[in-house]
């Protein structure tokens, strides 16, 4: 006996549902960002990407003198 395919239940639709995580997510990340006493002392997602790159341009500035 076979079950079949198993439908999905959607809360909005199938593209909605998609759209309404993502739009939760990125406002529980910004109010996360601002309420976070952590992210006032240099931790926000802007400073550390900044850190990342530009600790990447030095690596490879290293790298690329002889």
């Amino acid at each position: 006996m076979s079950a079949g395919p198993v439908k999905y239940q959607y809360l909005i639709s199938r593209t909605g549902d998609l759209v309404f995580s993502f739009t939760v997510g990125t406002l529980a990340y910004f109010v996360n960002e601002k309420e976070n006493p952590r992210a006032h002392n240099g931790n926000t997602l802007v400073e550390l990407v900044q850190r990342k790159r530009l600790r990447t341009i030095a690596q490879r500035d290293k790298s690329e003198t002889p």
